[in-house]
């Protein structure tokens, strides 16, 4: 309850205490866009980011922190505090671990070696697919759970980050399909077998569409549906500020807890997906169609 409160005070807040009552738009606009940081320390090190911009034709890359950079530096160092430390009580203890913290975690990695890798590859292959679905389960997942946070960024809901985890996956089919198919994968290997040569250019071209989708629709799932949550919390709290009625204020933040509580459950289920339908995509090119 205290974090909603905090939630509901950024939210009236956004406006940068100017005191201009702001649309519904602007406010989701506000949470949902990204911004250069800006104060203290963050002024220093986007100084000295600034210089590392450059132009390249007509892109503008620039360098300087922003909200959802800083959320995945954040992750980055909590995935290394959490599993750094947790790694070497596994190495020690190795006859198992009867701490329930190093258990739990166990539990997690359990379940991505069984429901995302091992299904999907062949037995010797699922030990040197681990380690980078596990990085993928858990950035994922702890980006999601980080947006949750009042006054934090969900990374996962730019379309720039599922973009480039997406393009991951891409890569990922691209070198398993010529390693194990050989340099002409892209041109035999993603086309059934006895398909009629003079079908050949229109299935392979349809072929080659739908494995360019398949990372498109991975930046899409991910980007929707951790935004969505995000919108509909900020609309039921604005109603709050739009009638300023005690009767829709105990409805708007009775909805708000019951999509919060969801969110959380989402959170998790998205990396699942996330991860499962990369290891689904990466699997299905180590043998020819």
């Amino acid at each position: 309850m205290i974090r909603l409160v905090e939630f509901v005070n950024t939210v009236v807040s956004s406006g940068g205490g100017s005191g201009k009552e702001e649309s519904m738009f602007e406010i989701v606009m506000h949470h949902l866009t990204d911004h250069v940081m800006h104060g203290g320390l963050f002024d220093t090190i986007n100084s000295v980011l600034s210089k590392l911009s450059f132009n390249l034709g007509p892109l503008h890359f620039d360098m300087r922190m922003t909200k959802w950079v800083m959320m995945m530096w954040i992750v980055m160092v909590l995935c290394i505090i959490v599993f750094v430390p947790l790694a070497r009580k596994i190495k020690r203890d190795s006859m198992g671990s009867k701490s329930r913290w190093v258990n739990a975690w166990e539990f997690i990695i359990g379940f991505v070696h069984d429901e995302v890798v091992e299904p999907n590859f062949d037995p010797h292959y699922v030990k040197k697919a681990m380690p980078y679905f596990l990085n993928l389960f858990f950035f994922i997942l702890f980006c999601n759970l980080a947006g949750l946070f009042p006054g934090s960024a969900t990374a996962t809901g730019n379309l720039a980050v599922t973009l480039g985890l997406s393009l991951l996956t891409l890569l990922g089919m691209m070198v398993v399909g010529f390693v194990k198919q050989g340099p002409l994968w892209i041109i035999k290997g993603i086309v059934p077998g006895g398909i009629p040569i003079a079908l050949f250019p229109l299935i392979w071209l349809i072929e080659l569409m739908g494995l360019l989708i398949k990372p498109f629709a991975l930046t899409v799932r991910l980007f929707a549906n951790m935004t969505a949550g995000h919108v509909v919390i900020i609309i039921f709290i604005y109603l709050v500020m739009m009638f300023q009625s005690y009767a829709v204020g105990i409805g708007s933040v009775t909805g708000s807890l019951m999509i919060y509580g969801l969110e959380i459950l989402v959170a998790g289920i998205q990396a699942y997906i996330f991860c499962a339908l990369s290891a689904m995509f990466i699997g299905d090119q180590m043998h020819a169609h």
